[in-house]
């Protein structure tokens, strides 16, 4: 297992998160919310999320309804086992079913029976099915629905040392497992083999669920050696396949798992071999952009910072995919709204300030064609008078 000397207490935590999204209610005007998407709903109510295929998911929806002043929130899930024990018997409720008009009426009939006892105006909602849209309206009228996301983003945007814990948690299990897939990496051996170990190390550590397929990326020398780029830059990411590792293959890994629902999104770059001097020095400008990105992250400094810094470092190129971006917030999902250098523009990043709590994943990304490129993420906390690097994996090339 690994070392956990650091205290955690997820009570409260859960405590703590509720609290927030009460002030966040209070500062905004907001009567109660209703969150059907599952980090917002894990956030609100700390029910586990069920893990099961994409095509499923809308048969086992946990929705939380969260109403201002009120104690705790309500949950309707049909796997009660997976509310948090604390949570009061009558704030626990059969599922909801939104998915149809007749589902939709349902839902209607259930929140008002919730509802009545408070003095509901607004009612933030932060996701609808289409049957949700076209009829819960006039269902709840005159209740008005007003949209839910902002508020969430300020609420789930700083973190309590508890959150940060479960995430420096989640990061050190993920790292823990890379490294036992790295071990197996070597010419002749698939990349699937690859996901094997790495999820048999995964869950033996004690991670809780896992959120993406793991990726090992076999890179292309040259852009056009990729056909699934469909925008003309370097291509990424694809689900792992049964591609036989040769020697001096470079290999792009991406992997977002989790810890009490918070995740880790561990990115690395190995070499099947010995790599190339190209490589490395592909490698050694990664390092120093990523050094000079993660110096700047402090309290009080913008977003626009970051991009300016990475891109001198890297000659007046931006050293990121340009359907990516050079940073980005992490949390309940492995990629949070946050996004610093994305197709948002030079406006959205200037207006991004760092502030204590802030958990950010930096992935710069170099690359020169005819030797593939170098990426890697990096993890750090935004502390009071600084940040705090949470990534303790080797990032240099090896033979």
């Amino acid at each position: 297992m690994v070392e956990r000397t650091r205290e955690l207490d997820l009570a409260r935590m859960r405590r703590d998160r509720h609290a927030r999204l009460q002030r966040e209610m209070r500062e905004r005007g907001v009567d109660a919310l209703l969150l059907l998407t599952s980090g917002n709903v894990m956030y609100a109510t700390g029910a586990r999320h069920v893990m099961a295929d994409n095509g499923r998911t809308y048969q086992l929806r946990n929705i939380a309804l969260v109403l201002s002043g009120a104690p705790a929130p309500h949950l309707f899930t049909p796997l009660p086992e997976g509310a948090p024990v604390e949570l009061p018997a009558d704030h626990l409720h059969p599922a909801l079913w939104p998915e149809t008009d007749e589902g939709v009426e349902d839902m209607a009939r259930r929140l008002k029976d919730v509802l009545g006892g408070f003095d509901v105006r607004s009612l933030a909602v932060d996701d609808f099915t289409a049957p949700m849209y076209f009829g819960l309206p006039s269902l709840l009228a005159p209740v008005e629905l007003v949209e839910a996301g902002t508020l969430l983003t300020h609420a789930r945007l700083h973190k309590t040392t508890d959150e940060l814990e479960c995430m420096r948690r989640s990061w050190e299990i993920n790292e823990a497992a890379t490294s036992a897939a790295e071990q197996i990496l070597r010419p002749g051996v698939r990349l699937t083999d690859l996901s094997g170990a790495f999820f048999r190390r995964l869950f033996e550590l004690g991670a809780t669920s896992n959120f993406l397929d793991p990726v090992f990326q076999a890179m292309p020398d040259r852009i056009a050696d990729g056909p699934w780029s469909t925008n003309g830059d370097v291509p990424f990411n694809l689900v792992t396949t049964d591609h036989i590792i040769s020697d001096r293959e470079v290999i792009w890994t991406d992997t977002v798992t989790s810890y009490e629902g918070y995740a880790s999104d561990v990115g690395r770059t190995w070499v099947a071999g010995r790599p190339s001097t190209t490589v490395r020095r592909l490698y050694e400008t990664w390092q120093e952009i990523t050094d000079a990105v993660i110096a700047e992250i402090k309290p009080g400094v913008s977003g626009d910072v970051l991009t300016r810094v990475a891109t001198e470092r890297n000659g007046g190129k931006k050293p990121w995919l340009d359907h990516f971006f050079l940073a980005h917030g992490l949390g309940l999902e492995g990629g949070e709204p946050q996004q610093i250098g994305s197709d948002r523009g030079q406006e959205y990043d200037e207006q991004f300030i760092f502030e204590p709590g802030m958990a950010i994943v930096v992935e710069p990304v170099t690359w020169k064609e005819g030797h593939a490129g170098w990426r890697c993420e990096e993890l750090v906390f935004v502390t009071d008078d600084g940040c705090e690097l949470v990534s303790h994996y080797p990032n240099e090339p090896f033979q």
